[in-house]
């Protein structure tokens, strides 16, 4: 018996320390349609579903809402009396529980066994989300009853970092079930006693309870496969007899594979479709005019990015070229652009943050104002740009991060890459281990970032642009910089200061690529908040009006301070 006990402490902890981690979003097969396969909650939400202990609603579980004091009650009780109700409950003294409510009887029954009290002598405030600290003293109450038992103490108790805001009534009950094992603190130590629990915490505390009283002990298998798709990772999935399951994603991405289907004389236009997910794309046949080709006010897939650019090269050939430099972690080509004809070079990057996403769209539109104006002898805010492209090549990365940016197109709001390392934290320079992982194993151990390091050696760059958000201001130096280096960088960026209206600042070494540009390059480096400080996140639809119409010119500064 004590080992039982012992098993599902460990397990309730795992369900703690899961609710905060993020969520994987990947669209597959299941009962419901907002949990994902890959979720930390997949197997317990499926668990309690297939006893019914749990259930959702219009084809939804929504686990991230709070669970009601009347659901958890509930939900407790269907663990702890599997056969149903005694014959007779007592009434309770609760005005504000229906008589003919689904929670009438769950309430009667925990009331008469003095596992839940009401928030008043005469009310039960069924609808009142449940705080941490009201679960933790039902579950502990419930061990006196025979049908669950007093779990055993097997750790030392460690006060909370916030053990103040910890009610009363409720200090027992925390600390016995953190003794047990039962309860864990967040990544800070701190218990959050009176948050609300959700749908999703609730259903991995009572499926570990629900083994434990039934003895079932799962036994995954492996079932079907989903397949990979040109954007998303395989999922191989894992189920038990008892109706629990989950997945992981471990097969990579396969990646676009474009083919030539479709030719329209009528149009003049090419139609490209993938062999593989039947994706497809469209595009003027090449050999006209210049023109310009791309708005920059939306939020677009790394592949239409990619035809903007294949679009720009058929428009542009001697100007624009472009190379595969490297893979992602998840195996997609991360696209290298040069621009210009000229023998000295600048480097632009972009997207190397995922959630950043206005990012690669300035990089885009470089591509097509600048290319633009240098085919028609024009001029980008004074500056004649043919002369400029004569003389430099812009080494522009428009993307660095494509995994990162199809997982926030997918609606996750991240920064990482797709093995969910900080790839600004991820550089040679002053690179440190921090034993969550998210500076990568070692310094430069990602793919994307390798393809940076590798474009830096290849070309002889005289200054280097990093692409992020937000806050409107240049950070050009950093405590590591010398006197002469610093210089130097702040009298370029005081142009483009003058160019954009933005603020400059510096800042502390660090493992991030503009950092990394200065040392062991020596050149200067760049790190451009281009999008203003709004507390949410990107608008893409604001790109001409907030970034481009500040810093089109950005580039042609910079040429023309180096000239």
């Amino acid at each position: 018996m004590k080992q039982k006990f012992r098993a599902l402490s460990g397990l309730l902890i795992l369900c703690v320390i899961c609710s905060l981690l993020p969520t994987a979003q990947a669209a597959v097969p299941g009962p419901f349609s907002d949990v994902p396969v890959t979720a930390w909650y997949c197997a317990p939400v499926s668990y309690v579903s297939s006893f019914g202990i749990a259930v959702g609603s219009g084809g939804q579980f929504r686990p991230n809402d709070p669970v009601t004091r009347a659901e958890f009650v509930t939900m407790l009780c269907r663990v702890l009396l599997p056969d149903g109700f005694p014959e007779e409950l007592s009434e309770t003294p609760f005005t504000d529980v229906p008589a003919n409510s689904y929670y009438a009887l769950p309430v009667a029954w925990a009331f008469a066994n003095a596992i839940v009290f009401g928030t008043t002598e005469t009310t039960f405030s069924p609808k009142g989300h449940v705080k941490r600290q009201d679960a933790a003293v039902m579950i502990y109450c419930a061990q006196q009853l025979p049908a669950l038992g007093l779990m055993p103490y097997t750790m030392e108790e460690k006060p909370f970092l916030d053990d103040k805001k910890i009610s009363d009534y409720a200090r027992t009950a925390v600390s016995a079930l953190q003794q047990q094992e039962l309860l864990a603190g967040d990544t800070r130590g701190c218990v959050n006693p009176k948050a609300a629990l959700t749908r999703a915490e609730a259903a991995t505390i009572l499926s570990r309870i629900h083994t434990y009283v039934t003895g079932h002990t799962h036994s995954y298998q492996k079932a079907e496969v989903l397949p990979a798709t040109c954007t998303a990772k395989g999922i191989q999935y894992y189920r038990c007899t008892c109706g629990s399951y989950y997945g992981t994603k471990e097969f990579a991405a396969l990646g676009h594979d474009y083919k030539q289907s479709d030719t329209n004389t009528g149009t003049w236009t090419v139609t490209y479709t993938c062999t593989r997910c039947g994706a497809s794309y469209t595009e003027t046949m090449p050999g006209d005019a210049p023109k310009k080709i791309y708005g920059g006010d939306a939020l677009i897939t790394y592949a239409q990015a990619l035809s903007v650019v294949d679009r720009l090269q058929q428009i542009y050939p001697d100007l624009i070229s472009s190379y595969s430099g490297g893979k992602s972690y998840w195996g997609t080509s991360i696209r290298v652009v040069k621009l210009g004809k000229g023998s000295r070079y600048i480097f632009l990057n972009g997207n190397l943050h995922a959630s950043e996403t206005v990012t690669m769209n300035y990089l885009l539109k470089v591509l097509d104002e600048y290319a633009y104006a240098y085919a028609t002898n024009g001029k980008i805010g004074g500056y004649q740009i043919k002369p400029l492209l004569d003389t430099f090549s812009l080494v522009i990365i428009p993307c660095c991060n494509p995994d990162g940016r199809a997982r926030v197109l997918a609606g996750e709001n991240v920064k990482t890459n797709g093995r969910g390392v900080d790839l600004n934290r991820n550089f040679p320079t002053n690179w440190k281990y921090t034993s969550s992982g998210l500076y990568g194993a070692y310094a430069g151990s990602e793919p994307e970032t390798q393809t940076i390091i590798s474009v830096l050696k290849k070309y002889p760059f005289e200054l280097a642009l990093d692409c992020h958000t937000a806050g409107n201001v240049i950070y050009y130096a950093d405590s590591d910089c010398s006197d002469a280096l610093q210089t130097r960088s702040y009298n370029i960026a005081s142009a483009l200061q003058a160019g954009s209206g933005f603020g400059l600042q510096t800042y502390e070494a660090s493992p991030g690529m503009a950092n990394y540009a200065r040392h062991p390059y020596g050149i200067p480096g760049f790190t451009i908040e281009m999008y203003p400080y709004t507390g949410g996140k990107i608008d893409c639809t604001k790109f001409n009006a907030w970034c481009w119409s500040k810093l089109s010119t950005m580039p042609a500064i910079a040429m023309s301070y180096l000239k």
